[in-house]
């Protein structure tokens, strides 16, 4: 980081980023974000309609057994997502010289 003035009102400072660190954080964001909504899709998903007659049909059984299996996906999707984009950060920091 380079400082660039400092008084009493206003601080200013440039912080110059590698390339490889930029990467991995922009991978990560977007990795985040599309974690987070495959989870949260898989958790709404996975729970059955609060129908009570929807729980009679057989037919009605068997979609909200395929929504629960799709939404359990999803959340498992979503959870190596956010996994990954954890990773990502992790690598940024390291590429990046910032002390943690």
């Amino acid at each position: 980081m380079q400082v660039n003035y400092i008084n009493n009102q206003t601080f200013g400072a440039r912080i110059k980023i590698s390339k490889a660190a930029k990467n991995d954080i922009r991978d990560g964001v977007i990795l985040s974000s599309v974690g987070t909504s495959l989870s949260g899709s898989g958790v709404l998903s996975s729970v059955p309609a609060s129908d009570p007659i929807h729980h009679i049909h057989f037919a009605a059984k068997v979609v909200d057994g395929a929504f629960a299996a799709a939404g359990s996906a999803f959340s498992a999707g979503g959870a190596a997502c956010v996994k990954f984009a954890h990773s990502l950060f992790k690598s940024a920091v390291k590429n990046s010289k910032i002390p943690s």
